[in-house]
Protein backbone atom coordinates (compact mmCIF):
# COMPACT_ATOMS: atom_id res chain seq x y z
CA UNK A 1 0.00 0.00 0.00
CA UNK A 2 1.26 3.47 -0.88
CA UNK A 3 0.69 6.10 1.82
CA UNK A 4 -0.17 9.58 0.61
CA UNK A 5 0.73 12.48 2.92
CA UNK A 6 -2.22 14.77 3.62
CA UNK A 7 -1.67 18.41 4.48
CA UNK A 8 -4.35 19.63 6.87
CA UNK A 9 -2.91 22.86 8.27
CA UNK A 10 -4.93 25.15 5.99
CA UNK A 11 -8.20 23.20 5.72
CA UNK A 12 -10.28 21.05 8.06
CA UNK A 13 -8.99 17.50 8.34
CA UNK A 14 -12.23 16.00 7.04
CA UNK A 15 -11.93 18.05 3.84
CA UNK A 16 -8.29 17.05 3.41
CA UNK A 17 -8.89 13.34 4.02
CA UNK A 18 -12.27 12.79 2.39
CA UNK A 19 -11.28 15.21 -0.35
CA UNK A 20 -8.71 12.68 -1.55
CA UNK A 21 -11.66 11.27 -3.50
CA UNK A 22 -13.31 14.54 -4.59
CA UNK A 23 -16.03 12.96 -6.73
CA UNK A 24 -17.22 10.78 -3.85
CA UNK A 25 -16.91 13.60 -1.32
CA UNK A 26 -18.81 16.09 -3.47
CA UNK A 27 -21.65 13.62 -4.01
CA UNK A 28 -21.74 12.77 -0.31
CA UNK A 29 -21.93 16.42 0.74
CA UNK A 30 -24.67 17.11 -1.77
CA UNK A 31 -26.66 14.24 -0.29
CA UNK A 32 -26.02 15.39 3.28
CA UNK A 33 -27.13 18.92 2.42
CA UNK A 34 -30.37 17.55 1.04
CA UNK A 35 -31.11 15.69 4.28
CA UNK A 36 -31.61 19.05 5.98
CA UNK A 37 -34.09 20.10 3.30
CA UNK A 38 -36.19 16.95 3.36
CA UNK A 39 -36.90 16.54 7.06
CA UNK A 40 -37.38 18.51 10.27
CA UNK A 41 -33.97 20.09 10.89
CA UNK A 42 -34.46 20.25 14.67
CA UNK A 43 -35.21 16.52 14.90
CA UNK A 44 -32.35 15.67 12.58
CA UNK A 45 -29.88 17.80 14.50
CA UNK A 46 -30.78 16.22 17.83
CA UNK A 47 -30.46 12.75 16.35
CA UNK A 48 -27.20 13.68 14.61
CA UNK A 49 -25.72 14.72 17.95
CA UNK A 50 -26.96 11.54 19.63
CA UNK A 51 -25.44 9.36 16.90
CA UNK A 52 -22.18 11.31 17.05
CA UNK A 53 -22.03 10.75 20.82
CA UNK A 54 -22.70 7.05 20.48
CA UNK A 55 -20.10 6.48 17.79
CA UNK A 56 -17.56 8.95 19.19
CA UNK A 57 -17.40 11.27 16.17
CA UNK A 58 -15.60 14.19 17.78
CA UNK A 59 -15.61 16.20 14.56
CA UNK A 60 -19.42 16.26 14.66
CA UNK A 61 -19.62 17.13 18.35
CA UNK A 62 -17.17 20.03 18.28
CA UNK A 63 -18.79 23.42 18.62
CA UNK A 64 -22.12 22.06 19.83
CA UNK A 65 -23.70 23.61 22.91
CA UNK A 66 -22.39 21.70 25.94
CA UNK A 67 -25.70 21.96 27.78
CA UNK A 68 -27.55 20.54 24.77
CA UNK A 69 -25.06 17.70 24.48
CA UNK A 70 -25.66 16.82 28.13
CA UNK A 71 -29.43 16.80 27.56
CA UNK A 72 -29.08 14.64 24.44
CA UNK A 73 -26.84 12.17 26.25
CA UNK A 74 -29.53 11.79 28.93
CA UNK A 75 -32.53 12.21 26.64
CA UNK A 76 -34.59 9.49 28.36
CA UNK A 77 -34.75 11.39 31.64
CA UNK A 78 -34.24 14.95 30.38
CA UNK A 79 -37.26 17.28 30.54
CA UNK A 80 -35.78 19.37 27.71
CA UNK A 81 -37.44 17.43 24.90
CA UNK A 82 -40.98 17.19 23.60
CA UNK A 83 -42.72 13.88 23.04
CA UNK A 84 -42.05 14.33 19.33
CA UNK A 85 -38.34 14.80 19.90
CA UNK A 86 -38.21 11.93 22.37
CA UNK A 87 -39.83 9.62 19.81
CA UNK A 88 -37.25 10.62 17.21
CA UNK A 89 -34.35 10.10 19.62
CA UNK A 90 -35.65 6.69 20.66
CA UNK A 91 -35.92 5.67 17.00
CA UNK A 92 -32.44 7.00 16.23
CA UNK A 93 -30.84 5.22 19.17
CA UNK A 94 -32.26 1.85 18.15
CA UNK A 95 -31.37 2.57 14.51
CA UNK A 96 -27.76 2.94 15.61
CA UNK A 97 -27.73 -0.40 17.44
CA UNK A 98 -29.71 -2.40 14.87
CA UNK A 99 -32.32 -0.97 12.53
CA UNK A 100 -33.89 -4.41 12.14
CA UNK A 101 -34.72 -4.43 15.84
CA UNK A 102 -36.70 -1.17 15.85
CA UNK A 103 -39.92 -2.10 17.59
CA UNK A 104 -43.44 -1.62 16.32
CA UNK A 105 -44.03 0.62 19.33
CA UNK A 106 -41.13 2.87 18.37
CA UNK A 107 -42.42 3.14 14.81
CA UNK A 108 -45.95 3.88 15.98
CA UNK A 109 -44.74 6.49 18.45
CA UNK A 110 -42.84 8.33 15.74
CA UNK A 111 -45.78 7.97 13.35
CA UNK A 112 -47.92 9.86 15.87
CA UNK A 113 -45.82 12.94 15.13
CA UNK A 114 -44.80 12.47 11.48
CA UNK A 115 -46.98 11.61 8.53
CA UNK A 116 -45.94 8.81 6.19
CA UNK A 117 -43.93 11.00 3.80
CA UNK A 118 -42.19 12.89 6.60
CA UNK A 119 -41.32 9.66 8.39
CA UNK A 120 -39.81 8.09 5.28
CA UNK A 121 -37.64 11.12 4.61
CA UNK A 122 -36.63 11.35 8.27
CA UNK A 123 -35.38 7.76 8.17
CA UNK A 124 -33.38 8.38 4.99
CA UNK A 125 -31.87 11.54 6.49
CA UNK A 126 -31.05 9.62 9.67
CA UNK A 127 -29.44 6.86 7.62
CA UNK A 128 -27.10 9.26 5.82
CA UNK A 129 -26.06 11.15 8.95
CA UNK A 130 -25.49 7.89 10.82
CA UNK A 131 -23.21 6.66 8.02
CA UNK A 132 -21.35 9.98 7.94
CA UNK A 133 -20.76 9.96 11.71
CA UNK A 134 -19.42 6.41 11.50
CA UNK A 135 -16.94 7.37 8.78
CA UNK A 136 -15.72 10.37 10.78
CA UNK A 137 -15.33 8.18 13.86
CA UNK A 138 -13.59 5.35 12.01
CA UNK A 139 -11.03 7.77 10.56
CA UNK A 140 -10.82 9.67 13.87
CA UNK A 141 -11.29 12.96 12.03
CA UNK A 142 -10.39 15.88 14.25
CA UNK A 143 -12.75 18.86 14.78
CA UNK A 144 -12.64 21.71 12.30
CA UNK A 145 -10.47 24.68 13.35
CA UNK A 146 -12.48 27.29 15.30
CA UNK A 147 -12.14 29.78 12.44
CA UNK A 148 -13.64 27.42 9.87
CA UNK A 149 -16.91 28.45 8.19
CA UNK A 150 -20.12 26.58 8.86
CA UNK A 151 -20.11 23.07 7.48
CA UNK A 152 -21.85 23.10 4.07
CA UNK A 153 -23.37 19.67 4.68
CA UNK A 154 -25.36 21.11 7.59
CA UNK A 155 -26.86 24.10 5.78
CA UNK A 156 -30.63 23.96 6.04
CA UNK A 157 -31.74 26.48 3.42
CA UNK A 158 -29.51 26.13 0.39
CA UNK A 159 -31.50 23.86 -1.92
CA UNK A 160 -31.36 25.60 -5.34
CA UNK A 161 -34.63 26.05 -7.14
CA UNK A 162 -35.02 24.46 -10.56
CA UNK A 163 -35.72 27.87 -12.06
CA UNK A 164 -32.59 29.42 -10.57
CA UNK A 165 -30.34 26.58 -11.67
CA UNK A 166 -31.88 26.35 -15.12
CA UNK A 167 -32.51 22.62 -14.74
CA UNK A 168 -35.70 20.64 -14.56
CA UNK A 169 -36.78 19.28 -11.17
CA UNK A 170 -36.42 15.51 -10.84
CA UNK A 171 -39.57 13.57 -11.76
CA UNK A 172 -41.92 12.58 -8.96
CA UNK A 173 -41.32 9.01 -7.84
CA UNK A 174 -43.90 6.27 -7.94
CA UNK A 175 -44.44 2.86 -6.41
CA UNK A 176 -42.47 1.89 -3.29
CA UNK A 177 -40.29 5.00 -3.62
CA UNK A 178 -43.18 7.44 -3.95
CA UNK A 179 -42.70 8.95 -0.49
CA UNK A 180 -38.98 9.72 -0.87
CA UNK A 181 -37.99 13.24 -1.80
CA UNK A 182 -37.15 12.89 -5.54
CA UNK A 183 -34.12 15.17 -5.44
CA UNK A 184 -32.67 13.25 -2.50
CA UNK A 185 -33.34 9.94 -4.24
CA UNK A 186 -31.63 11.18 -7.38
CA UNK A 187 -28.58 12.30 -5.38
CA UNK A 188 -28.52 8.99 -3.49
CA UNK A 189 -28.40 7.10 -6.76
CA UNK A 190 -25.64 9.36 -8.04
CA UNK A 191 -23.51 8.66 -4.96
CA UNK A 192 -24.07 4.93 -5.33
CA UNK A 193 -22.95 4.95 -8.96
CA UNK A 194 -19.79 6.83 -8.05
CA UNK A 195 -18.96 4.56 -5.12
CA UNK A 196 -19.30 1.29 -7.04
CA UNK A 197 -16.76 2.53 -9.59
CA UNK A 198 -14.09 2.90 -6.91
CA UNK A 199 -11.15 0.48 -6.95
CA UNK A 200 -9.42 1.37 -3.70
CA UNK A 201 -9.43 -2.14 -2.23
CA UNK A 202 -9.03 -5.64 -3.64
CA UNK A 203 -11.98 -7.48 -5.15
CA UNK A 204 -12.23 -10.10 -2.39
CA UNK A 205 -12.52 -7.48 0.36
CA UNK A 206 -14.93 -5.43 -1.73
CA UNK A 207 -17.18 -8.43 -2.29
CA UNK A 208 -17.05 -9.42 1.38
CA UNK A 209 -18.14 -5.91 2.38
CA UNK A 210 -20.91 -5.94 -0.23
CA UNK A 211 -22.28 -9.27 1.00
CA UNK A 212 -22.05 -8.16 4.63
CA UNK A 213 -24.01 -5.00 3.87
CA UNK A 214 -26.57 -6.91 1.83
CA UNK A 215 -27.11 -9.32 4.72
CA UNK A 216 -27.35 -6.46 7.23
CA UNK A 217 -29.90 -4.66 5.06
CA UNK A 218 -31.86 -7.83 4.29
CA UNK A 219 -31.25 -7.30 0.56
CA UNK A 220 -31.89 -10.61 -1.26
CA UNK A 221 -30.85 -9.14 -4.59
Amino acid sequence: MTWVPVRTALIPERDAVLGLKPDVYDALRTLLMLTWQTTDSRLLDLCRLLLAQMVGARAELAGADEALLAEVENWRSSPAFSERERAALSFAEQYYFDHKQITGEQKEELACHLNRRDMVNFVWALHMNDAYARVLSLLDIEPDPPSSPRRPERVRDNRPSATASGSRPPPRLEGKFAEIDPEFFQAYGALGRIVVRQTLIDEVTSEAVRLHNANHQGCLY
